[in-house]
């Protein structure tokens, strides 16, 4: 075998390890499923093909000339070369795998006297170095593409998150103030019992006025000897001496009876009529105060049902957004990792193909500062979970501060008790 086609032998036999590295170390991230091997027939398989290619490989550079050497290991590394592409960006750590190999093969290089770019172009390796650069740089791609992929899932995330706040205002529950129709009803519903306040003072005039009169009819006190043995009778009137003084009496019982009935008969219509205007007010302020309550316990149930929604809906997104942004981290952290390398990886091959295949330029490779500004991440700032206040309805109908606030104002309710017992047996379970 002629000096330059050992040397190619000696190449190829070191890229071996790098291709075959690279598609053995088959690892996967962002919860892609890799097609491993799926008994150890087929890995096996694959080396014994290895092997194959090997000794077919050798048997080629005894027997050929150094142009069929090179023609058969080309064609040995596009074969591995195409496992390798078959991989993909998408297994970022098999490039921190394949920039150590081919750091390792430079350095094997450098310290060999007999090495020069010459040599590689006879041998046809130029194409397949650009063939790893070009793998490299699609990775690269690869690494971009799976970044503007998690800045959409953060924007996602971030939309769930304000889509909480967005389903509570369609809602058109009032969840920081109290209902203003509620209100309205409420302010409704303390007119009218305001408004019964005189009416009911007017009755109780009314009704006393009456009373009181009844019980105070001054009639004449003659009319008392009408009624024989009656104190403190002074005459009977059944007698015939005082006949005269009986009729004389029951002139002046006439003309009393009279006025007395006309004003009997005026209070009690009066009383009457006012006991009946307080009722009927009591009566409509009942109404307006069953609506009020009954529109208040829709309002809460309304409210609390919102304010509950609010908070499943906000802690479900948050929880999806803290644990996906640790998962998208630390895929950021993997694609600089695998950027850096495959920039790396490029510089070493580009080593490889110069003239200035030297330590210093290896280990310049190895310190060269890579730009990963392209890669830059934003976390966002998780907005801050809506307003939704339940305490507006913490004191509620039945309940015990609104019924003492409500229902016991001795000034505004004439049976208080009462009113209370028949609007919360309209309102059971609130």
């Amino acid at each position: 075998m002629s000096e330059d086609g050992k040397r190619v032998q000696k190449l190829a036999q070191s890229l071996h390890p790098v291709l075959l590295a690279a598609a053995r170390a088959q690892t996967c991230e962002d919860d892609q499923t890799c097609q491993r091997p799926s008994s150890l027939g087929e890995e096996g398989s694959f080396l014994q093909a290895r092997i194959n290619d090997e000794s077919q490989m050798d048997t080629d550079m005894e027997n050929s000339d150094g142009s069929q050497t090179n023609t058969s290991m080309q064609n040995y590394v596009e074969r591995v070369l195409g496992k390798v592409t078959a991989l993909g960006g998408r297994h970022q750590n098999n490039v921190e795998l394949a920039k150590d190999e081919v750091r390792n093969l430079a350095i094997q290089l450098a310290a060999d006297p007999d090495y020069t770019v010459f040599n590689v172009s006879q041998s046809n390796m130029h194409d397949a170095f650009e063939r790893i650069i070009a793998e490299m740089e699609e990775i690269i791609n690869d690494t971009l593409v799976s970044l503007d992929k998690d800045r959409k899932e953060f924007d996602i995330m971030i939309d769930n998150i304000l889509k909480c706040g967005r389903n509570l205002n369609a809602s058109n529950v009032s969840v920081t103030e109290m209902s203003p129709a509620v209100l309205l009803l409420g302010v409704e519903h303390d007119v009218c019992r305001n408004d019964s306040v005189p009416l009911r003072d007017l009755n109780h005039t009314a009704q006393t006025n009456y009373y009181n009169y009844m019980a105070n009819p001054n009639m004449p006190d003659c009319a008392q000897n009408f009624e024989p043995g009656t104190c403190p009778a002074q005459q009977d009137f059944s007698v015939p001496l005082y006949f005269d003084n009986a009729i004389a009496c029951a002139s002046s019982v006439d003309s009393w009876a009279g006025a007395f009935h006309k004003q009997a008969q005026s209070l009690k219509t009066a009383h009457e009529d006012a006991e009946a205007a307080v009722i009927a007010k009591y009566q409509a302020c009942d109404r307006t105060q069953l609506t009020y309550e009954t529109a208040f316990c829709t309002y809460r149930t309304e409210l609390v049902d919102q304010c509950s929604a609010l908070d499943n809906c906000y802690s479900s997104a948050v929880g999806v957004f803290q644990a996906t942004k640790d998962l998208i981290l630390k895929s950021n952290s993997s694609r600089h990792v695998a950027f850096i390398a495959a920039r790396q990886v490029q510089c070493y091959i580009r080593v490889l193909q110069s003239d200035n295949l030297t330590m210093a330029a290896i280990e310049a490779c190895d310190y060269k500062l890579v730009d990963t500004s392209p890669l830059a991440l934003t976390v966002p700032t998780i907005p801050p979970k809506p307003a939704c206040d339940v305490s507006l309805v913490a004191q509620h109908p039945c309940g015990t501060a609104w019924v003492a606030k409500n229902y016991q104002d001795v000034t505004k309710y004439w049976v208080a008790e009462q009113i209370a017992h028949a609007t919360c047996g309209g309102l059971s379970g609130v």
